[in-house]
């Protein structure tokens, strides 16, 4: 089995392989849609390379500055590389292929074109087997998988625009080039409106709090649980805060037997901190925070 971080660098090697041999291959046909494959993989070096970074930010603790650790990093890169990069690459994509769309230009070596493009399609066969393998699977290889098989459908396209180009429909390069530059675009709007709502403070589905209120509920003392509140600070990494309802006669010692029992169970649902908070009354299952 393979960890997360050997996937994501044999994603990466792979996708840099991809994108010289692509380059090469626009320069050597003349073909737009090779320099709109070439950029998809340079988006996809980029955001490959967010998830190395996050990957080893999150495993940096906390400090004074961020108590919470350092694992929102990768947001805050996707987000960057969204807004900017891959925007800015869809935008220019266009502005190359609508001119040739209007007034048709005559690539050379179409045959070089398409082999080219079947050894990528091959080779990001390799990622995928690679994310199969991993021992985990977690919201960075997530983001990989859903990458690689965008990367696959732009290829399928491209493969559909050289053949017809080999056939003498010209308009089908650029064609295929802008087709290419809105998958790129689609892939910002993704990454745009993932990453936003966890730097927005994202909190996990109503199946998590389920799950949790089960759990807590098994630890023996416990008679109830409420005014839940969470937030992810991580790729599936969850900060969270509750109110345990236990007896009102109990110690403060046996409490606080209880709030380790309860962090115990919480941590295998993916919660790093929490705050237990044990109490004699009933309330809401739960919370939104509100101002003091």
């Amino acid at each position: 089995m393979l960890s997360s971080t050997w996937v994501l660098v044999i994603n990466f090697v792979s996708r840099l392989a991809l994108f010289m041999l692509k380059l090469w291959a626009f320069a050597h046909t003349g073909f737009l849609v090779l320099l709109g494959e070439a950029l998809n993989s340079a988006v996809d070096l980029i955001v490959v390379g967010s998830l190395l970074v996050g990957e080893r930010l999150g495993q940096k603790g906390g400090d004074q500055e961020h108590p919470f650790g350092h694992r929102r990093a990768r947001h805050v890169i996707s987000l960057i590389v969204a807004v900017t990069f891959i925007t800015v690459t869809s935008l220019q994509l266009v502005r190359e292929a609508l001119p040739r769309l209007l007034h048709p230009v005559t690539p050379v070596n179409p045959r070089v074109a398409l082999i080219v493009l079947f050894v990528a399609f091959s080779v990001n066969f390799l990622p995928l087997w690679a994310i199969t393998r991993s021992k985990k699977q977690d919201i960075l290889l997530k983001t990989a998988l859903f990458d690689t098989i965008n990367d696959q459908v732009a290829i399928v396209t491209a493969l559909v625009g050289v053949w017809f180009v080999e056939r003498g429909v010209l308009w089908a390069d650029p064609l295929a080039a802008i087709v290419v530059a809105l998958t790129i675009a689609a892939n910002a709007v993704v990454l745009i409106r993932e990453n936003g709502k966890m730097l927005l403070g994202r909190s996990p589905e109503p199946a998590f709090y389920e799950r949790v209120q089960r759990a807590v509920l098994e630890v023996n003392g416990v008679k109830g649980v409420h005014d839940m509140i969470a937030e992810y600070i991580g790729p599936d990494v969850v900060h969270m805060d509750m109110d345990v309802e236990v007896d009102p006669h109990m110690t403060v010692r046996q409490a606080d037997g209880i709030e380790h029992l309860v962090k115990a169970r919480l941590r295998a649902l993916g919660v790093v901190s929490c705050e237990v908070h044990p109490c004699a009354h009933r309330g809401q299952a739960r919370k939104i925070h509100k101002e003091l």
